[in-house]
C-alpha cells in the first residue's frame, strides 16, 4: 500500500506541472525510486493509476457537511488547492474520472442531508436516492461546468453560478414524493 500512495502522490505533483499524457510509466517510478515492474505489479497504466488516486481522495470537512452551500465551499476549496492536477486532469482522457468524482461526492453528500431531514422517513431510500442522484449529478455538472469554462474563478463567483439560492429544494422534492404516495 505504501508503494501505491508514493505512486499517486507523485503522479500528482507530476501532473502540477506535466500533461498526464506526457508522464511516462519510467519517468513515474525512477521519481518514486521503484523499478517499472513495480509499478505493473500495481497498476496496468497511468490512468489506472489516476483511477486510483482519485478512488483514494477526500474533500476536506465533506463529510461533515450538512447543506448544499458547504457542500460547494468544500468543492471549491478541494479546487483550489489542487488547480493545477485537476486541470491537468480535465485536459486529459482522465477528465471522466474527476467528473465521476464529484458526482460521488455531489450524491454522498446530497443523500446524508435527505437522510437527516425531518421527513425522511416519510419516502422510500430508493426515492432519496433518486433524488440524491439527480441533484448530485446536476450539481456536479454545473461545478465541472464552472471549473472548465469560467475565467476568475472565485469563491463568489462559483457560489453564484451554482445559484444556491433555493434553500428548500430539498424539501419540494421530499415534499413532492411524500404527495405521490
Amino acid at each position: 500500500m505504501k508503494t501505491q500512495r508514493r505512486l499517486a502522490e507523485t503522479l500528482k505533483d507530476m501532473m502540477a506541472t506535466t500533461p498526464i499524457d506526457n508522464i511516462s510509466v519510467t519517468t513515474l517510478s525512477k521519481k518514486c525510486g521503484i523499478n517499472r515492474q513495480t509499478f505493473y505489479y500495481h497498476f496496468h497504466d497511468v490512468y489506472d493509476l489516476l483511477t486510483l488516486v482519485f478512488l483514494n481522495e477526500k474533500v476536506e470537512k465533506l463529510d461533515k457537511e450538512i447543506n448544499p452551500h458547504n457542500l460547494f465551499v468544500s468543492l471549491y476549496n478541494y479546487y483550489e488547492k489542487n488547480t493545477a492536477f485537476i486541470d491537468a486532469t480535465l485536459n486529459s482522457d482522465g477528465k471522466d474520472l474527476f467528473v465521476e468524482f464529484v458526482n460521488n461526492n455531489c450524491y454522498t453528500t446530497f443523500l446524508k442531508i435527505l437522510n437527516a431531514h425531518k421527513d425522511s422517513k416519510k419516502v422510500t431510500i430508493a426515492d432519496r436516492k433518486a433524488i440524491a442522484r439527480f441533484y448530485g449529478y446536476a450539481y456536479a455538472c454545473t461545478i465541472v461546468f464552472f471549473i472548465t469554462n469560467t475565467k476568475n474563478k472565485t469563491l463568489d463567483k462559483f457560489l453564484k453560478d451554482i445559484k444556491v439560492t433555493e434553500d428548500n429544494f430539498l424539501e419540494i422534492a421530499l415534499e413532492n414524493c411524500i404527495k405521490r404516495k
